[in-house]
């Protein structure tokens, strides 16, 4: 794990480094870096919303299910797979690019500390080594997160309405103490995600 975590590590680096050569700030580097791992996740990006979409429409079958079996923990569970493998639905295929996003963030996190990047090398109003001093990045990534969630609607599940109103808070949060390029990369990361979401929704109507 730390042969990957080290080699993804010194490939971000180099992309970082490269495309500094060309526009001569680290914080556009990290932008233009953050749209091509992007491009090159898009495939999976795109199971991930076909995945999404299909279980959106399996939501009211889910809940006769729930319904039916509330009282047979072990039945639900049987039905519920039947469900999946039926309709060809992977409950997992949503969270395939989160989770592969998950080493990307620790890697640039390692090249932040790493001294690679100039710990005065700036961007706007903010440190890139640094976390924002003025807290906008994360309101605006808690913001993001919101209107992404929102984008993608909601069941009619309370559980899940309230998810819509606590991941934002919790990824504020989260994000207030990282260094700011980190915050940087994960906001351009969220806003290509609603741009594309937003067209898919478009098209699908």
């Amino acid at each position: 794990m730390s042969y990957l975590y080290n080699l993804l590590k010194q490939f971000l680096a180099l992309l970082l480094t490269n495309t500094d050569k060309y526009v001569g700030n680290f914080g556009v580097s990290i932008i233009i870096v953050t749209i091509l791992i992007k491009i090159a996740l898009l495939p999976l990006t795109l199971k991930q919303d076909k995945s999404m979409k299909e279980m959106k429409k399996l939501q009211p079958e889910l809940e006769k299910i729930k319904q039916k079996y509330a009282n047979d923990k072990q039945m639900l569970n049987i039905k519920t797979m039947e469900l999946y493998r039926e309709h060809k639905v992977n409950p997992m295929g949503g969270c395939l690019p989160i989770l592969i996003q998950l080493p990307i963030l620790f890697a640039l996190f390692g090249v932040l500390r790493s001294g690679i990047i100039p710990a005065d090398s700036s961007f706007l109003w903010m440190k890139l080594v640094e976390p924002d001093p003025y807290y906008i990045l994360p309101v605006l990534n808690g913001a993001v997160s919101f209107l992404q969630q929102k984008l993608m609607g909601t069941s009619d599940n309370p559980q899940m309405k309230n998810m819509m109103f606590i991941f934002p808070i919790m990824m504020i949060m989260i994000s207030y103490r990282m260094p700011s390029g980190l915050q940087i990369y994960w906001l351009t990361s969220s806003i290509l995600a609603v741009v594309q979401q937003y067209f898919i929704m478009k098209k699908g109507a």
